[in-house]
């Protein structure tokens, strides 16, 4: 993975200061067939943002299985401030694989100060909702399954404890019944032995509390208050990493 970042370097005249491990892999329920999802934040040098033209601020690699997005430092400070999920998902993840100690830590203060209860809750609302409508059928890939009960329960952890949901998924097991959990905790182990295709028997049980969980999120997520990035506190660290 290094050599694959210092080349990403080399070929786009970037500093990366921050990359890690994002979706199934991250979340702890990857299959054997998972790509892996790199994303990671750069810098460009100091000439490129003394312009008066709006420049491409991310990079795209698919190869094989190693899937990389990066964006620009500023432009995810940005999508901070607006408390983008996936911004502040991948500043948690548990598998990173490059980054200065200090930076992660402040940046991760940042994050949780702009971090929204309210406009999370209507990410993965919106999310939960997509996978629970494929979930319809007497068999169902448990790709689709995990998806809808990961962004269920997060907005479940938002309604409880008006914080940031882990990003490890067995991490919110706890605030939901022994008998939902331990079902839960048999099907990831199918999923890591299966490919992202393989379809499984329908789990009423569990759908039923996928749907339940959405239905609880949508009637009270509108009392759910609201994030307060310090927009100064984030240029000062925006002019300090660019000036060092």
């Amino acid at each position: 993975m290094k050599t694959k970042l210092k080349n990403i370097e080399e070929k786009y005249n970037v500093c990366i200061d921050y990359a890690c491990e994002s979706g199934s892999r991250a979340w702890g329920f990857a299959s054997p067939d998972s790509d892996y999802d790199v994303r990671f934040l750069y810098t460009k040098p100091i000439e490129w943002y003394l312009s008066v033209s709006e420049k491409r601020d991310t990079i795209d690699i698919m190869d094989g299985d190693f899937d990389a997005v990066g964006w620009e430092l500023r432009k995810s400070l940005r999508l901070l401030k607006k408390s983008n999920v996936p911004a502040l998902e991948h500043l948690f993840s548990p598998i990173l694989y490059k980054g200065d100690d200090a930076f992660i830590s402040e940046l991760r203060t940042i994050a949780l100060e702009c971090f929204s209860p309210i406009a999370c809750m209507f990410h993965y609302l919106s999310m939960s909702k997509k996978y629970e409508e494929k979930l319809g059928d007497r068999t169902v890939k448990l790709k689709n399954l995990f998806y809808a009960l990961r962004t269920s329960m997060a907005g479940k952890w938002i309604l409880e404890y008006k914080t940031m949901p882990p990003v490890v998924f067995s991490e919110m097991l706890p605030m939901i019944s022994d008998d939902v959990a331990n079902q839960i905790r048999e099907l990831m182990n199918i999923k890591s032995e299966n490919n992202e295709s393989y379809l499984h028997p329908r789990n009423e049980k569990i759908i039923r509390f996928v749907s339940e969980t959405i239905t609880n999120n949508d009637k009270y997520s509108k009392s759910l208050p609201s994030g307060k990035p310090d927009a100064n506190k984030i240029d000062q660290f925006l002019y300090k990493v660019l000036t060092m």
